[in-house]
This record gives C-alpha cells, structure tokens and sequence, in this order.
C-alpha cells in the first residue's frame, strides 16, 4: 500500500499522511542545528541520542531526546515520497538528497540496522563554491580548458571530491558555452545554466541507470559529462568510448590513493579485457585528482589533494601496468602540473593553515614530508 512502511516499524506500522506536530518540530531543531553548527554529519538511531560531527570529531548531542521509533517514523514522512518509501521497503536502503528549508542541502542515506530503521544525513553546501575558494592546486582551472578525455575525481568517502568537481563544473558552465549532461546518485548541487547549458539526470527518478542514461550520449549534442561515481566495469567501458568520441567525461571514484584509483578502474575487469582496458585508460586519461581533508589549525578542515595529469611517461606506464613507478613521476612533474600529496601537506604546514603533528598523520610517506620541511 502507499505510504504504508511495516519493516521498520513492526510493531507500529508507519503512516505516510499522519505525523505529529512536536516530532516535525524536534526534526527541524536537530537539522537546523547541524546546518547553524556546520557539522558535516548527523548519524540518527533508534534508542540513541542524535550525533553530529563537527570538526572531524563525533559528538553527542545529549541535550537532545533519544530517538524513538516514532521519531523516525516522521523522520520518514518528511523526508520520503512514496517512491522512495517504497524503494526503502524493496531494498532495505535508500539515498537522496533533501533540501532542508531555503538555505541547506543534505545527502541522505537511510538503511536498517538490527531490523530497525537507521539515517545517515551529510550537509551540502548550498552554493557551489568558486574553484579559486577551494584552496587547491592552480592546475584545476587548466583543466577546465579540456574539451576531450577524462579527468577524475577521487578520495575517500567524505573527502570533498563531490564538491571539488562540481566546483569544476561550474567554472566551466561561466567560462564557456558548452552542453553538459551530469548522471547523479543522488543529485547534490543544482546548477544553474550560465554560458553553458547543464542538464541533471538522477538514477531512479529520470533515469533506470547509469549504463541506460550513457547508452545515447554519442549521438547526442553533448560536450561534457558528469558521473557522480563509476560504479561498475560496463560503466567505466562506456566512459572511456564516451571519451574516445571526443567528449570530455569528469567522473567521481571512492580511492584514497592515485594507484589505488587505477587500479580500480583496471582490475575490476576480467584479466582478458585488462590490457585493453589499460591502452584505453592511457590514451583518455586526462587527470587524476586525489583528495583528503586534514584538520585546519583553528577549526574546519581543508582540502589536500594529489594530481597527476597526462603525459607520456605515465601513459607508457599505465599501458605497460607498471602503476607504482607513477609516484615517482608525480614527484618529479611539477612543471606538468603534478602534484604530490605531501608537496601539498608541506605547503600547508608552512603557511600555518595545518599543524605538523596533522600533516605527518595523513602522508602518504612522512620520512619524506619531515624532509622537505628540514624537521
């Protein structure tokens, strides 16, 4: 029936048309609170106290009521249509994004956990931030110049890459007069066309999928396309024919390394089509660039990020899968635009924006951090 949920609420079925006034209320305090706090995450669970984080730090909100299932249950009301309630009792676990008011955006994951129904909320930010504000690396605004390739995104989750490339994104909608189609999961940040003309397509509203949204792009008036993840090997195949047609393609991937990044591209393919898909990868490759957020002295955190961009020792070494030798070019290519991640740590640390102390905990090797700081 819609509107009706019972997984969730076993002993209590959940009525989609009736929620009470004091359990929006209390919804609304706890979001607005994380949105005025700018903590990036709020974690809600049946028979806990809501928990934000705030500063990369869990904190709990103990001044908060315990959540009950009747909290959840208009948790749901607000925040679902029928569609989507009904996805969530199909497949245990439903992701979307949910404008909060006029002025804040989340990400929303909610799933089940010990058979009761549990969300995951991260903040978006509700303008898109300028490219130059993100404090990352000049070569980002080369890249917005490509018109043909790929150029990827990476990091772990929660790292900033999301807004890192829609950053990019926007750069290139004010710069130049382009038709750019993104494919979203869910839609994050909503653009508005300035030269360019930006189309946003959501897998499971507008879409069935990835691979259905793609299968049309090469016959079609499209110059750039947005995946906001590659989440199989069709997909990726799909891309880099996308990006061999002359298109350019910007594509999100959940690595924590550069390395790691190829490899998953590469290896999620049988061993047969691997060296294909490696000469495929090494001709379209445009960039690559790896994200971190390190804790910023006086509170927040700021972005750090490695970038490799294409040249032909790496694509030699790509073609050949000799992916560790790349780090060593990454040190050595300043002048193409690369950059290390602990070339980006020290930087940081020297104009006192990281501690020390921070900057050894996330580099990739911090015998080689402390020696380009003489410490």
């Amino acid at each position: 029936m819609p509107g009706t949920y019972t997984a969730a609420f076993r002993k209590k079925p959940y009525i989609y048309n009736n929620m009470d006034t004091q359990e929006k209320l209390a919804i609304d305090k706890i979001l607005r609170l994380v949105a005025e706090q700018k903590a990036s995450d709020l974690h809600l669970m049946i028979g806990s106290h809501p928990v934000i984080r705030l500063n990369n730090k869990l904190i709990t909100l103990e001044e908060e009521k315990i959540i009950t299932r009747e909290f959840m249950s208009g948790f749901l009301q607000t925040i679902l249509d029928p569609d989507q309630l009904a996805n969530l009792e199909k497949n245990k676990e439903v992701v979307l994004a949910y404008q909060f008011q006029k002025q804040t955006r989340f990400r929303i994951n909610v799933f089940h956990q010990k058979g009761q129904v549990a969300a995951y909320l991260r903040l978006i930010g509700n303008t898109i931030m300028p490219l130059r504000s993100l404090g990352l690396p000049s070569t980002l605004e080369n890249l917005a110049n490509l018109t043909k390739g790929l150029v990827i995104f990476s990091g772990s989750f929660g790292s900033g890459k999301t807004t890192s490339s829609a950053s990019l994104l926007d750069y290139i909608n004010r710069q130049r007069a382009n038709y750019i189609l993104t494919i979203e999961k869910p839609i994050e940040y909503l653009f508005n066309n300035q030269k360019s003309i930006i189309e946003q397509r959501e897998v499971g509203r507008d879409t069935n999928s990835f691979e259905q949204a793609l299968s049309y792009v090469t016959q079609e008036d499209i110059d750039i396309v947005f995946l906001s993840e590659l989440p199989n090997p069709a997909v990726i195949k799909q891309v880099m024919n996308i990006a061999t047609s002359g298109r350019l393609v910007i594509a999100n991937l959940e690595a924590d390394t550069i390395i790691k990044t190829l490899e998953l591209i590469i290896t999620g393919h049988p061993k047969d089509e691997q060296q294909q898909i490696r000469e495929h990868l090494a001709a379209n490759l445009a960039a690559v660039i790896c994200q971190r957020l390190v804790p910023r002295i006086g509170g927040g955190q700021v972005a750090v990020a490695e970038i490799m961009t294409s040249t032909p020792p790496i694509q030699s070494l790509i073609k050949e899968g000799s992916l560790y030798q790349i780090n060593n070019i990454i040190l050595t290519s300043r002048a193409e635009g690369m950059v290390s991640l602990d070339w980006s740590l020290a930087e940081l640390v020297k104009t006192n924006e990281v501690k020390l102390e921070d900057a050894l905990q996330y580099a990739s090797d911090p015998q080689q951090l402390s020696y380009m700081l003489r410490v």
